[in-house]
């Protein structure tokens, strides 16, 4: 299996990738990429849950479409349109394909940061109720920091949940980490004016499924105390002493 699934990556590789798009939707297996919503991770799907139920969102927006498993699981979830984005032609070929009978959901190709200034730039946007998930972060391109900027300027009842995120006091959550100064971790982040402190997964990461990929949660002002309310988030001001 493991050489016909190099052959497979051999092959697909080599030919144009909206092509190869499309043949990897006669691969039911890449639909479930990461072993489900959100890397496989129950935990984490909770948080998300919590959120979709405490808050009336208007609109999901999510920077990383990659294979859109979590992208049709925004949208069962929220019962909201879902704005994504992918940079990659395959990636975004396959998953605007996988959901095309998800009429509320909109995938683009294009650059993270261009597309949340699209949408912010629309009118009334910053009335608008988001759930913003960003995980558009890859090796050489780290647009975290923009992309938090946009949406700070953009508005004004804001949820945004970062993935590949360093969990303070949970090493057991693992984070991207390119280097000195590309570290995803709190640091990396610019002052964000009004907004809320970090809020962490509160289940340890020893309770976790899946990657036991680290997240964080931050809310603009109009929102802070709603999330700060929720069991399944702990304040970076809390220490995780049993992780």
């Amino acid at each position: 299996m493991r050489f016909l699934n190099q052959l497979y990556r051999v092959i697909t590789d080599a030919i144009p990738a909206s092509i190869a798009g499309r043949v990897d939707l006669l691969r039911p297996s890449l639909a479930d990429a990461w072993d489900g919503p959100l890397n496989g991770q129950q935990r984490r799907r909770e948080i998300v849950r919590e959120i979709a139920a405490a808050l009336a969102v208007d609109r999901v927006i999510e920077t990383g479409t990659y294979r859109g498993t979590s992208t049709a699981f925004f949208a069962d979830v929220f019962g909201a349109p879902v704005d994504s984005v992918e940079n990659d032609l395959r990636f975004f070929t396959y998953s605007r394909r996988r959901l095309a009978d998800y009429a509320s959901v909109s995938i683009a190709l294009g650059e993270s940061r261009d597309f949340l200034r699209r949408l912010a730039d629309r009118p009334n946007a910053s009335d608008e109720v988001v759930f913003i998930y960003l995980d558009a972060h890859w090796e050489r391109d780290l647009p975290l920091r923009e992309e938090m900027e946009i949406i700070a300027t953009g508005w004004r009842r804001a949820v945004v949940m970062i993935d590949d995120f360093e969990v303070d006091g949970d090493p057991g959550y693992t984070f991207d980490d390119y280097g000195f100064g590309r570290r995803l971790t709190a640091g990396y982040l610019p002052p964000l004016e009004g907004w809320s402190p970090l809020f962490y997964p509160a289940a340890r990461s020893a309770e976790e499924t899946g990657a036991r990929r680290g997240c964080c949660v931050i809310a603009s002002s109009a929102l802070t105390e709603v999330i700060g309310r929720m069991a399944s988030l702990r304040s970076a001001c809390v220490a995780n002493s049993d992780a």
